[in-house]
């Protein structure tokens, strides 16, 4: 009985190590590493439907205290350093992974932050297509079965008369917001 004991607390111990790995490891691979340039075409349907042609994309889910909640504010706080003709073209869409049941969850969640950010459910039909295309990694928190844990990019998208491109991604926490307002000023200007 007690072998048991220890036997299930080793693996629960194993499980809980190698989740935290998979979040930390990639850290020390991409370090110095904050920006992927890209020219990745990506047609999926719910990204980019309005007038705006760029945009900044961020996966996360609706009520995340960790990870999402310092980020968005911390895109928000970039994003009102726009000009006003720049926030005309560039937007920031929320795209949810968690799946909630309410589906105005991602909206109210993302304009929490800004009233001109979009937030996204993704149906689960769909989830995998999104995540598969932008090589978001997340799975439900072994420790509390209400979080998960996720990739944090920053994506840049273009789009362009019958194309949406993924162009940029950052990685690096804090995001470099010089180097995303010169990459969008780039875009622009293309």
């Amino acid at each position: 009985m007690i072998l048991k004991k220890i036997h299930a607390a080793f693996i629960f111990f194993l499980i809980i190590s190698v989740s935290i790995l998979i979040m930390i490891i990639p850290t020390f691979f991409t370090k110095g590493i904050s920006r992927v340039s890209l020219n990745k075409e990506v047609n999926l349907p719910l990204l980019m439907n309005d007038e705006k042609d760029i945009k900044l994309l961020f996966f996360g889910y609706s009520g995340c205290r960790d990870i999402c909640t310092p980020r968005l504010y911390s895109i928000d706080e970039f994003y009102k350093t726009l000009d006003t003709e720049t926030r005309k073209r560039v937007g920031v869409e929320f795209l949810d992974i968690s799946i909630p049941l309410d589906k105005t969850l991602p909206l109210r969640f993302a304009q929490f932050f800004n009233p001109d950010f979009k937030g996204i459910y993704l149906p689960q039909t769909r989830l995998r297509d999104y995540t598969k295309a932008f090589d978001v990694f997340f799975s439900q928190s072994l420790i509390d079965e209400t979080e998960y844990d996720h990739t944090a990019n920053l994506y840049l998208m273009k789009k362009t008369p019958g194309k949406k491109e993924l162009r940029y991604v950052y990685s690096a926490y804090p995001y470099d917001y010089q180097q995303i307002s010169q990459d969008i000023k780039d875009l622009i200007n293309e």
